[in-house]
């Protein structure tokens, strides 16, 4: 199944783009999709989106359309993902 996702914020830069297509089993979560992502995106993009323990960082965001989904949920093809990490600023 095809994944559209969206980088925003600090993903964008460490993607190197602002958006593409990830293809995922039938069947994949949103953690499955972020380990896919890593897997051509690299370690820098890895720290950011997994802790230590390998898990998803609790800090990360995720939208399915418009509606903010955890790493246990399961998507569907042609599901529209934006990810994106928390705002900091004064």
């Amino acid at each position: 199944m095809k994944i559209h996702v969206t980088y925003m914020s600090q993903l964008r830069r460490l993607a190197g783009r602002s958006s593409e297509e990830i293809v995922l089993d039938e069947g994949g979560r949103l953690a499955d999709l972020l380990r896919r992502i890593v897997e051509t995106r690299g370690p820098d993009f890895r720290a950011v989106a997994f802790d230590a323990d390998g898990e998803p960082h609790l800090s990360l965001l995720a939208f399915r359309s418009e509606e903010q989904i955890s790493a246990d949920v399961v998507l569907a093809d042609g599901d529209r993902v934006t990810l994106l990490t928390p705002m900091a600023g004064g």
